[in-house]
């Protein structure tokens, strides 16, 4: 009895952790990194910061290659700072930071990204500088390829007419997803080839069927694809759909959607902060319009003067910001201006300020990057040319939406040649800073300095004395250089100079350095050897090193983890104290003097006895259900293990087999079965031995569409004047059937009835007509795809 009891008891649990998997997730869960931010530093490697974390005892980095992409670990970093290198040049990368702690790991951070620069000697212009299709819709098409890789979701918009489209850049940026564009009545090719060329799942279609028809919004599904409609009964209602679908938001945009020009000159920023886009008529403020800004908005952006929205609106308003310009193109330069310090300029957008197509698809991939749009018509304007003055030093690249109609290429090329000009300017006056030089040995001193961006070559320069003769004695394109066959024992003096397309920038300041004589020379230190002395402490030995006054002392925890200087001492041998028990530590040894330091020592290693006291069995086990085929598994951390054993079964009190060994207190379980229960059991462990096994933690896959099959066999049989009657092969795990119907096969397909069984009469038809309809098989917790047509003619 007191079995069945602890039995129904651990059920209990296990089922809450099943209901409430968030709570469970919480109570243990660090807080994630905030302030992501990254910096290009070179063409190969971003520069990542973050705000540190106080309970972190590291930190893992991952990368993406495109926003919606597949985020991929690529290093650890026990400061909140991390260069990811071996990158392309001119390549976006996108980031998030994870915290570890002995608890456990934390969210994600928030995204963030990075373009590295361009090849020293590349100019801007070597980079895609247009985005172009032969229409509106294949322009769409081609940015959308140009920006996502795949894409879970995508905006749909109607190409023929603004004022419903315009206002959903903020939602694309929400899903991370392309705006593509429709024509009316019918899906355009290149569109349906984006659709499937990103694996899209579900397409939101905003507008209703007279801007999207409700046949093009069966194509869409006719992929395979769910849609889903944000519609009002005009622009202003359907602007307050999409902000709902948004979600809360502290800032607004309130416009008039009479234009566009001054939406999208905002799009790309409102997207990026997660700003909606809101319409109103210039001198009335709906009742839920104002709810919503009250209820939400803490600033409110205003386009235009108050002959395009009224004051008598303007006074109804959260702390209101009027933003306007004499003309479009003005307005736009002085919205980018407000915002600069919320935008990346080193890749800027243009599009024409005539039509709305080009800018509104391209919003969604300016607001990934952070990156304005800027408005232009066949010339620039006064204020848009000084714009591109001022930053030319920040702007690497400009990009055009759409083709030469739109954007000429004299206009890109003036563009381009302007930045290039006083970037060139620019790069000339940059002084090459951080040069060092250290000697290596009796014959060689290593010089290093900080990369110049848009720098092809550095000469390197040599001089016996500071005020001497310096001779150039090489061209390197790194930012580093090894001086060998040098005199022993003697001081040489060096300078940098950067090259640029030919041209050669200012000299940096003089470093020297001395090579070292023979017997100062240090040699790497040998016999290194690490001996237990209790279960706490390590005891360090090596023999004396010529020339040496004192001793670095490293330590890591894995043999290729960071090692950390612990003490210099000035004696061959040294205890490390307050160890953890049970845990393996690994030691380095490096000689000193005043003028040099040796090679490190070999790595030694010891590890110290295991207090089995300490080996405690993983404590707060949880599992969720990440996708069909995925569940993440999580505990907390055990004190000295140093690896965690993962045990699966199908049932609570089965076979539990070992699926995994990791290192860290979390684990995703792949390649499982869609809608089926995994039950899991943790055991920790370090080199010593193996701890006891964890409660057991329950959670199943989700459902797939893959797990109900396509109604085949469909036949359409008529009964009479009126009725025909279907029959289908019944499909595994389906517990009903929805039954569309259409007038043809290229038709609106429209929801007839649904049945439980494999069968069907549709009743009431008209006499001697011919009826196409599709099946779609269901059950409580998924629905799947609608078979192909079949017909069926009345008698």
């Amino acid at each position: 009895m007191v079995k069945r009891i602890k039995k129904i008891g651990l059920l209990c649990l296990v089922l809450a952790l099943l209901i409430f998997p968030g709570q469970a997730l919480a109570a243990s869960m660090p807080a994630a990194p905030t302030g992501l931010k990254a910096v290009a530093i070179s063409s190969s490697q971003i520069n990542l910061s973050w705000e540190p974390v106080s309970s972190a005892a590291q930190y893992y980095i991952y990368r993406a290659n495109s926003s919606s992409g597949t985020y991929t670990y690529i290093g650890a970093s026990d400061t909140p700072s991390y260069i990811s290198a071996g990158l392309k040049a001119n390549t976006r990368y996108y980031y998030k930071v994870q915290t570890i702690t002995n608890g456990g790991s934390s969210d994600y951070s928030a995204e963030t990204w990075a373009v590295t620069n361009l090849e020293p000697g590349s100019s801007v212009s070597s980079a895609r500088d247009r985005l172009s299709g032969s229409d509106r819709y294949t322009t769409a098409a081609e940015i959308a390829e140009a920006g996502w890789n795949t894409s879970a979701y995508a905006i749909i918009a109607g190409g023929e007419n603004f004022p419903d489209a315009i206002c959903a850049s903020p939602l694309a940026a929400k899903y991370k997803a392309p705006i593509l564009l429709t024509p009316k009545n019918s899906l355009h090719v290149e569109t349906k080839k984006q659709l499937l060329a990103l694996d899209v799942e579900n397409v939101m279609i905003i507008g209703g069927t007279a801007v999207v028809s409700e046949r093009t919004a069966d194509a869409i599904r006719d992929l395979g694809i769910k849609v889903t409609r944000l519609a009002g009964a005009d622009r202003y209602e359907t602007s307050l759909k999409v902000a709902e679908a948004l979600g809360g938001f502290d800032e607004a945009v309130l416009a008039s959607g009479l234009d566009f020009q001054d939406v999208l000159s905002i799009a790309p920023i409102a997207a990026k902060e997660s700003m909606p886009i809101l319409l109103t008529p210039k001198d009335s403020l709906g009742r839920e319009l104002k709810e919503l800004l009250n209820s939400n908005a803490k600033a409110t952006y205003v386009l235009g003067d108050s002959a395009s929205i009224g004051n008598t609106v303007y006074r109804q308003l959260s702390s209101p910001q009027r933003l306007t310009g004499t003309t479009w193109y003005d307005m736009n330069i002085n919205i980018i201006e407000f915002f600069r310090d919320r935008l990346d300029l080193s890749t800027c957008y243009l599009t024409t300020g005539a039509a709305y197509p080009d800018a509104l698809a391209g919003s969604a991939l300016a607001s990934l990057q952070g990156a304005p749009v800027i408005l232009v018509g066949s010339s620039l304007t006064k204020d848009t040319a000084a714009f591109f003055r001022d930053y030319s030093s920040a702007i690497h690249n400009v990009v055009a939406f759409g083709g030469p109609a739109a954007v000429s290429e004299k206009l890109l090329a003036f563009i381009r040649e302007e930045i290039g000009a006083n970037t060139a300017r620019d790069q000339l006056n940059q002084l090459i800073t951080n040069v060092t030089a250290t000697p290596q040995s009796a014959s060689q001193i290593y010089l290093t300095w900080q990369q110049v961006n848009g720098a092809a070559a550095y000469h390197v320069y040599r001089s016996p004395s500071f005020s001497g003769t310096y001779t150039k004695i090489t061209t390197t394109t790194a930012p580093s250089y090894v001086d060998t066959y040098l005199s022993t024992g003697t001081t040489y003096y060096y300078r940098v100079q950067a090259v640029y397309n030919g041209e050669t920038g200012p000299y940096s300041d003089s470093v020297a350095a001395t090579t070292l004589t023979v017997g100062s020379i240090l040699m790497q230190p040998t016999n290194v050897k690490a001996e237990i002395k209790d279960r706490n402490q390590v005891y360090l030995t090596w023999d004396v090193v010529s020339s040496a006054l004192h001793y670095n002392v490293y330590r890591a925890t894995s043999p290729t983890g960071n090692y950390t200087k612990l003490v210099s001492v000035n004696t061959p041998f040294y205890t490390d104290l307050n160890l953890a028990s049970g845990l393996t530590y690994y030691y380095k040894i490096q000689a000193s003097n005043n003028t040099s330091s040796s090679p490190y020592s070999v790595s030694v290693q010891a590890q110290t006895p295991l207090d089995h006291n300490a080996l405690a069995a993983a404590a707060n086990v949880s599992a969720t259900g990440l996708s069909p085929s995925q569940v993440y598994v999580k505990w907390d951390a055990v004190d000295t293990a140093t690896f965690y054993h993962v045990y699966r079964s199908t049932s609570l009190t089965g076979t539990y087999d070992l699926v995994a060994t990791v290192a860290s207190p979390f684990h995703i379980d792949t390649n499982l079965a869609p809608g089926t229960a995994y039950f899991y059991k943790i055991r920790s462990g370090n080199t010593v031995g193996i701890g006891y096994y964890s409660e057991a933690a329950y959670a199943s896959t989700m459902y797939s569409n893959s797990t109900l099959g396509i109604p085949g066999n469909i036949k359409a049989t008529p009964l009479s004047s009126e009725e025909l009657f279907l029959t289908w092969d019944s499909v595994a795990n389906a517990s009903y059937y929805n039954i569309y119907r259409a007038p043809s096969s290229t038709g609106t397909y429209n929801f007839v009835s649904k049945t439980d069984t494999p069968y069907f009469t549709d009743t009431h038809l008209t006499t001697r007509t011919t009826y196409y309809y599709k099946i779609q098989p269901c059950n409580s917790t998924t629905t799947g795809d609608r078979s192909g047509p079949v017909s069926g003619t009345t008698k």
